[in-house]
């Protein structure tokens, strides 16, 4: 039988804790003294059609072929050969772009023996690509990792059997780990560190030390948008340097050309469409609109693009990333109530929406195997567990995000059917409830793929009444959010502020508080809005006076400062400098200042005002002599060598230079010296061309020195 969905939700107690309880707990339990518990693999290689609404377009289908990079899979060669017992990899890119599908790759071709695409040039399509394997190791293990499947004892416990290669997908889904995670476990772990990648690396990181691992390798294949959150390079927080393969995430190269419309050839003989009556002909044609539609011209869009151009609704002339979107999920809802049936769709629709907000770990229930949702292909029953019914998430993730934000409508789907606003809500508030480092991590994703569009923000995001134990990571939330929406909507990133400020009391919450002020002010600074900047600075000094709030004070500082000085105001820039920067004397907060003082001195410079100039750059002496001082001063000094030479006194540039010796020999700051060297060059020969030109003696040449 299904269930009933009602108000109340009493259902989401039971789903919760059969999904996290028990039966979590008696699959743990099931593992014998003999058997070494593993970590358990998402199953991405199965031939079949994998489940889900829109499993054409996620990247396990492998609907289309992939044409790899050659630079991107030497780095991987070179990251699994390395002898080290563990090292990490991180690899980058905006949604869409192709990082799952290339890790999947990489992980067949592991398993495999043998790669199983294309290479981007014709030299090495030609070229046999075959990992070589250990002989003790002819195929490694490599998966997509389960994370919610894989206790965190397995890790405890674990010792690989061969060379292993693991694939966090979404590595920051769980990186905030000091929110109320689902509870329910019988076995004693702690629920933060079982979702938790940074505690899971950590532990890994001890045992291959001690020699836990013996002769086999362990590849840690990290997967996110972004490096950042929370102001923070968790990837460098997480990683330790000795377990990074590359010491910055490498961003995914783009697609070729010939890559992407290779990827349209493939939808368009999916449906049928050969050469001569495909939907476009040319290359060429086919990226201009892709262009439009996407411009990052990621494979997933060009994907939907060519499936809406392959249908009636691809004859607009001009589609937009709108319009694309808006068909798929179309065609998406007619599947729900084809697959499931008028009578089921209600609940489908539901479940799905759940499920999508949860990352997939929410909405399972109990299900008659004859029930039409069972066999709709919407979701698949747990191995072993008979009656357990797992919906699969909407995916691709933008799709996922457009259904549940629901700009792009619901067309077709009969009144009782839709999700309307209200009842989003609500959907939203219990998934906070249950699974809110998932649901964080979801509106952090829009705000990134949506921050153009930001009219839903106070319909799903603003508008959730959260029981208190889900605010920390609610605000945290919204600190990047503003960070998202300050590229352009200022409204919005303006309303997600006043908002924080509207919850609990001006002593709650100070860290959050002072994070989205220090970053408002900066996207405030950076459009030259200095009058809405100011309140919002002047408000920081409520807000405590611990560490983090004076860290967000000083960076806030700077901005006004660097802002003030480039929109010429020097005097409110002097003012703020003095007043607002009197922090202890520690090199944590001397580097700020030391930041604004050079901000203040290019100002000075910049207006001609030199004398002010050079008495405020001889005060950086005052500032320390640490190697990130030298660096800051050496940087000072190529600026004022730069308006020195520029307004003609090349005396004064010389000098400057001269005193760059003392600023030591490490590398950044010889950079900094060979740079200055070559201003000074092309100065001196300028002002000689002048003086030839106006009939008088040139100066003395400055030799360059390096």
């Amino acid at each position: 039988m299904g269930i009933a969905l009602g108000n109340a939700f009493g259902w989401l107690t039971d789903v919760a804790g059969r999904l996290f309880g028990t039966k979590a707990a008696t699959r743990s339990q099931e593992i014998s003294g003999e058997q070494t518990p593993e970590p358990v693999l998402l199953d991405f290689f199965n031939d079949k059609k994998q489940s889900g609404l829109f499993h054409d377009f996620h990247f396990s289908g492998r609907t289309t072929r992939y044409v790899m990079d050659k630079s991107l899979w030497r780095d991987f060669e070179a990251f699994y050969r390395a002898p080290q017992a563990l090292s990490c990899w991180l690899i980058t890119g905006p949604a869409g772009v192709g990082k799952s599908r290339a890790a999947l790759e990489f992980c067949r071709a592991l398993g495999t023996g043998q790669a199983d695409f294309r290479f981007t040039d014709e030299a090495a399509e030609s070229d046999k690509v075959e990992p070589v394997m250990d002989e003790a190791s002819p195929t490694w293990k490599a998966g997509f990792l389960n994370l919610a499947g894989t206790p965190f004892s397995t890790w405890k416990d674990w010792e690989p059997k061969q060379d292993t290669l693991l694939v966090f997908d979404r590595a920051t889904r769980h990186y905030n780990d000091g929110s109320r995670l689902c509870t329910g476990w019988v076995d004693g772990e702690d629920a933060r560190h079982r979702f938790n990648v940074g505690e899971i690396i950590k532990l890994l990181a001890a045992k291959a030390e001690q020699g836990c691992f013996g002769p086999f390798r362990v590849r840690l294949l990290l997967l996110e948008r972004e490096h950042r959150q929370l102001s923070q390079n968790w990837y460098k927080d997480v990683v330790a340097p000795a377990l990074r393969f590359r010491e910055d995430p490498t961003l995914l190269p783009p697609m070729t050309p010939e890559g992407l419309f290779g990827i349209a050839q493939d939808i368009w003989k999916n449906f049928g469409q050969d050469d001569t009556d495909a939907p476009c002909a040319a290359s060429d044609a086919f990226l201009e609109k892709l262009c439009s539609v996407d411009s990052e011209r990621g494979p997933l869009f060009a994907m939907l693009l060519a499936t809406a151009m392959a249908t009636d609704g691809g004859t607009e002339p001009a589609l937009t990333r709108h319009d694309v979107l808006k068909l798929t999920l179309q065609v998406g809802y007619e599947r729900v109530l084809r697959l499931a049936g008028e009578k089921s769709a209600m609940q489908a629709m539901r479940i799905l929406a759940l499920s999508t907000l949860t990352g997939g770990r929410l909405g399972a229930c109990d299900l008659d195997k004859d029930d039409a949702l069972w066999d709709s292909g919407l979701g698949h029953a747990a191995s072993g567990e008979e009656g357990i019914f797992y919906p699969c998430p909407v995916e691709p993730e933008l799709l996922g995000e457009c259904f549940i934000l629901g700009n792009m409508g619901q067309d077709g789907i009969p009144e009782g059917v839709r999700i309307g606003d209200d009842e989003m809500r609500t959907l939203i508030v219990k998934a906070w409830e249950t699974c809110s480092p998932e649901v964080a991590y979801f509106f952090e994703c829009c705000g990134q793929d949506f921050s153009s569009d930001p009219t839903w923000i106070e319909t799903h995001f603003l508008n959730c009444h959260l029981a208190d134990v889900d605010t920390p990571l609610y605000m945290q939330t919204a600190v990047n959010l503003v960070t998202w929406f300050g590229k352009g909507q200022l409204d919005a990133a303006r309303k997600i502020y006043d908002h924080m400020n509207s919850v609990g009391n001006a002593g709650m919450f100070c860290r959050e508080r002072a994070e989205v002020s220090t970053n408002l002010i900066r996207i405030y600074c950076g459009a030259g809005m200095f009058d809405e900047a100011s309140p919002i600075f002047l408000t920081m000094n409520a807000l405590g006076e611990s560490k983090e709030v004076q860290r967000c004070r000083a960076a806030a500082s700077v901005y006004l400062v660097e802002g003030l000085c480039k929109a010429k105001e020097l005097v409110r820039a002097r003012v703020m400098f003095e007043g607002a920067l009197a922090f202890e004397e520690t090199e944590e907060f001397l580097l700020p200042r030391a930041l604004a003082l050079i901000s203040l001195i290019n100002g000075y410079a910049r207006a001609g005002d030199f004398a002010e100039a050079r008495q405020l750059f001889g005060s950086l002496t005052n500032y320390g002599d640490s190697e990130n001082m030298r660096m800051l001063r050496a940087k000072a000094s190529v600026n004022m060598i730069v308006c020195y030479s520029k307004a003609g006194h090349l005396g004064e540039a010389h000098t400057i230079y001269e005193g760059m010796r003392s600023l030591g020999d490490e590398a950044k700051v010889r950079k900094e010296y060979v740079k200055a060297s070559r201003f000074l060059e092309y100065f001196t020969a300028t002002g000689q061309l002048d003086s030839k030109k106006q009939g008088k003696k040139p100066k003395r040449s400055i030799a360059a020195s390096a």
